[in-house]
């Protein structure tokens, strides 16, 4: 993300070029915090219950689809320390910028490309992202840019004089694990593709079939003695079954199997790649794959 900041730098130097003979004090970066595309959609313990048709028995909603949700508070109190400390100091935003940045994947690339889209400006700031079919290592930096009309330390990594230029810098990074994988994979059996409405994992056959590579594929990593190889091959052919799974139109009628079902695979609902994409960082992430030199 060297890149992004070095851009999001750029940007705000632009904008306020009167400020920047100001004190300022060093940037805060905040901890990256990880999103996942979905989660698990239990129920237990909560007043919400998703039961089958008479009410009773287990859950059946098993996953539901992640949301990266940017609250700002009014005037992006909820982002500015200095709002935060007691006394509060008086701000005034002096810029706000959201970066995107895609990373490069060899798995569909060409569905899911590498590049980086920013925003800047507080009206022009995207609030709402739904992660469904975000690539895991996409990250979203916020940069907030405010003065106070008084010197103020806002802490920051030192030495940090108090000064009347304040950044801030957030991330959200999306990742995913073997079991963020089982529940994508779960919310794809039950979200619907196309008018007929059958799931975007189709083959009620092939479902289980992949869930237990998944299974065999932590079991291999997560022993005593980790077999990356056995982990790797496993790997190698969770990948082969979905990618002979995709499929590029719904389902004409709801068969749980056979001829026309299988893995949604289209501009609007890349599913297959999707999760060829995730299977991808997961192997690299656990050493299974190892990358080209």
């Amino acid at each position: 993300m060297k890149k992004s900041l070095a851009l999001i730098a750029l940007l705000l130097l632009i904008a306020i070029p009167a400020m920047a003979a100001r004190v300022a004090s060093v940037p805060i970066t905040h901890e990256i915090d990880l999103v996942y595309q979905a989660y698990d959609g239990d129920s237990n313990g909560t007043d919400l219950e998703f039961l089958g048709y008479n009410g009773t028995g287990e859950d059946v909603i098993g996953a539901v689809p992640g949301v990266l949700s940017i609250v700002p508070g009014e005037n992006w109190e909820n982002f500015v320390g200095a709002a935060q400390e007691d006394p509060e100091v008086a701000y005034t935003i002096k810029n706000v910028v959201l970066c995107k940045e895609h990373p490069s994947i060899i798995q569909c690339a060409d569905v899911f490309p590498a590049g980086i889209i920013c925003q800047q400006g507080t009206p022009n700031i995207r609030l709402w992202w739904p992660l469904m079919y975000e690539v895991p290592g996409t990250c979203w930096t916020l940069t907030i840019l405010y003065g106070t009309g008084v010197p103020y330390d806002d802490d920051g990594a030192g030495p940090n004089p108090a000064g009347y230029v304040h950044t801030e810098v957030w991330q959200w990074c999306v990742d995913a694990s073997l079991d963020s994988l089982e529940d994508l994979m779960q919310l794809f059996h039950e979200l619907p593709f196309g008018l007929d409405e059958v799931p975007l994992i189709s083959d009620e056959v092939l479902f289980p079939i992949l869930n237990d590579k998944i299974d065999a594929i932590e079991e291999a990593v997560e022993g005593s003695e980790p077999d990356l190889v056995t982990a790797g091959l496993i790997l190698g052919d969770f990948e082969m079954e979905v990618m002979d799974a995709c499929i590029p139109v719904s389902p004409m009628t709801p068969a749980p199997t056979g001829p026309g079902t299988g893995i949604a695979n289209t501009v609007e609902n890349p599913a297959c790649c999707k999760l060829l994409a995730d299977a991808e960082f997961i192997g690299f992430d656990l050493g299974i794959l190892q990358p080209k030199k």
